[in-house]
């Protein structure tokens, strides 16, 4: 833990000095910039750290002493996808997963942090990304579902939602409403709509990339990067990232809603809640979103075999978000709204999953993870 915040002191101790220099230089003259190797010894710390926390509950409990240090350095490293579980936030969540006494020591001004972080992702584009190509959105979904995906372990433990915080977390995004994204705050255009526009970027983006004319994918000329070639751990389909925003943003707040029980005793707390959280998703986004079709087909590389079958936008774990959110925020007590969804969402989904079934015997990585779906969410609903 000293190696990690001496190592990042004195990169922040470097950045500052160059930046001196370069005030102070005479204009177009730029100081050599120093290759900045600091965070090959922070991952080093964050991969040991995730897995001490892994190993007892006791070293739980000594890394999360640290959790203020850890947040405040939690703005690293998050854009780049091949460093995921190997960044202080990774190590933040990994000191109170699945501890419900950890989660329930957790307070408003810790939490708050991570708020902070998250509506500057709601507000400003990721520079590094734009600085590489990535088109400048004006917001940053890519570290923004990174805070997401802590807020995530805060509000639900061991498969239970910690009460006190999820309303917690629920008035700490209202209040910066910047956190929700474009789509959900003041005058956006709603989740579904948010969800057709990424999907179909993310398919014009896998379609140029694969150099194929899709049928019903337009406008090829994406002004988007190529990946560096196959390996590139790093790269990002920008559309995908804003779908995963949303929907990971979806799946928090569905968690963060009171249980049915809680519901049933008429606790004033309980459904403001409800209300605010039906206020920022209707119903009428969740039942189209469900009922969008997933992509069957793989974009191959001429003469290539795929190497996976998944699309390069909307995927099974998206929906099966927004059937949670349905589930616990609404509920499906309507019979005319369960055979709408039936007809129009789940039917198709489970006709696709047949479809996928393999002939040669081989696994489907889209016939899976609609399995996953369909055994996670689809069929414990419709019981």
């Amino acid at each position: 833990m000293a190696l990690m915040m001496n190592t990042l002191g004195r990169a922040q101790a470097q950045s500052d000095a160059q930046e001196k220099s370069q005030a102070s230089s005479p204009e177009g003259e730029q100081a050599p910039k120093e290759k900045d190797t600091s965070h090959e010894m922070v991952v080093a710390c964050c991969r040991f750290l995730c897995y001490f926390c892994r190993t007892s509950r006791q070293n739980q409990k000594a890394m999360f002493e640290h959790l203020s240090f850890l947040l405040e350095h939690s703005n690293i490293l998050l854009s780049r996808p091949s460093l995921r579980g190997s960044t202080p936030l990774d190590v933040a969540y990994s000191s109170l997963m699945d501890n419900t006494e950890l989660a329930l020591a957790l307070r408003e001004h810790l939490l708050e942090k991570i708020a902070v972080y998250l509506s500057r992702c709601g507000l400003q584009s990721n520079t590094e990304l734009v600085e590489k190509g990535y088109p400048d959105l004006g917001w940053d979904p890519v570290e923004g579902e990174r805070y997401l995906d802590f807020l995530r372990f805060c509000v639900w433990v061991s498969g239970e939602s910690v009460e006190e915080n999820a309303n917690l977390v629920i008035r700490l995004l209202i209040r910066r409403p910047e956190c929700l994204g474009p789509a959900l705050r003041g005058e956006g255009e709603g989740l579904l709509r948010a969800i057709i526009d990424a999907n179909k970027m993310s398919d014009r983006i896998a379609a140029r990339n694969a150099q194929v004319d899709v049928e019903g994918v337009s406008g090829l000329n994406v002004d988007h990067p190529l990946p560096e070639g196959e390996e590139d751990e790093d790269y990002i389909d920008t559309g995908a990232a804003i779908l995963s925003f949303y929907c990971t943003l979806v799946d928090v707040l569905g968690r963060c809603a009171p249980d049915t029980k809680i519901i049933a005793q008429g606790k004033n707390d309980s459904l403001r809640a409800r209300a605010i959280l039906r206020s920022l998703v209707p119903l009428e986004d969740l039942t189209g979103a469900l009922s969008l079709r997933f992509s069957l087909q793989s974009f191959t590389i001429p003469g290539e075999g795929p190497k996976s079958d998944m699309p390069p936008g909307l995927v099974p774990n998206h929906k099966q978000s927004i059937v949670l959110f349905l589930e616990r925020v609404y509920g499906i007590e309507d019979r005319d709204l369960f055979f709408k969804l039936l007809e129009e969402a789940f039917l198709p989904d489970l006709r696709a999953a047949t479809m996928l079934d393999r002939l040669d015997g081989g696994d489907s990585d889209m016939g899976l993870a609609l399995n996953r779906y369909i055994g996670n969410s689809i069929l414990p609903l419709l019981i």
